[in-house]
């Protein structure tokens, strides 16, 4: 019918019943309107959680990023000691090099001398000292013809230009037998009673099956 409308009744036992003339349009509207608000309140409600879930994950990357800065503010720090080390302790050696196989000198005497006799390379170096105990690994390459094999010698730089002899977990983590290329990865306890800041650096030693050192380099060390 033209003029229909809805009554809407309120009853409760301790009053009198209400009612409530509604058109028919007017029940649409509110039908639509209560449709609407419950869409708007679902998008209103998906994008709060998305911002959220994205408010937390950059929160994350810049704690990510802060520590990488951090990390990286310190390595610098360290490769800047090392060279003030080295710049002191290298006036001693001709151009920071020893003669090709020359027997290992006194810890306090090399720790920045690098002897290179051109047999042996060290590439893709990582060295961490976490909670007293030292883990390292490197490629080990042969440049030479032939196999080659010997020993490898870890030693402690510390801040003073000192160096410590690290003894392995496994001593047959530093030993080598290679045609072309080795992986090395050993690791080891720190000396008892050093602070982490006292560790510096870590110079490694490769030695030939006479027991002559063919590769000596000192590096920063991470962790």
């Amino acid at each position: 019918m033209k003029n229909a409308s809805y009554s809407v009744l309120f009853m409760r036992d301790d009053t009198d019943v209400k009612s409530f003339r509604v058109s028919p349009r007017r029940l649409k509207l509110l039908l639509w309107a209560s449709a609407g608000l419950g869409v708007l309140v679902l998008i209103i409600l998906v994008v709060g959680i998305r911002s959220f879930v994205g408010y937390r994950l950059l929160l994350a990357e810049r704690r990510n990023l802060e520590l990488s800065l951090a990390d990286a503010q310190v390595a610098m720090e360290r490769l800047g000691n090392i060279e003030k080390m080295k710049a002191m302790g290298g006036a001693g050696a001709k151009d920071g090099k020893e003669p090709k196989g020359e027997k290992a000198r006194p810890a306090e005497g090399r720790a920045f001398v690098k002897i290179d006799a051109g047999s042996m390379a060290v590439d893709n170096f990582r060295a961490q000292a976490t909670g007293g105990a030292l883990s390292v690994a490197f490629d080990l390459n042969n440049k030479s013809s032939g196999s080659a094999s010997g020993d490898i010698r870890l030693l402690l730089l510390k801040s003073d230009g000192g160096l410590v002899e690290l003894a392995p977990t496994s001593e047959s983590d530093l030993t080598y037998q290679i045609s072309r290329f080795k992986r090395i990865s050993a690791s080891a306890r720190l000396p008892q009673g050093l602070a982490r800041r006292e560790a510096l650096g870590l110079r490694v030693e490769i030695m030939n099956s006479n027991g002559d050192v063919i590769l000596g380099q000192t590096f920063a060390l991470g962790g």
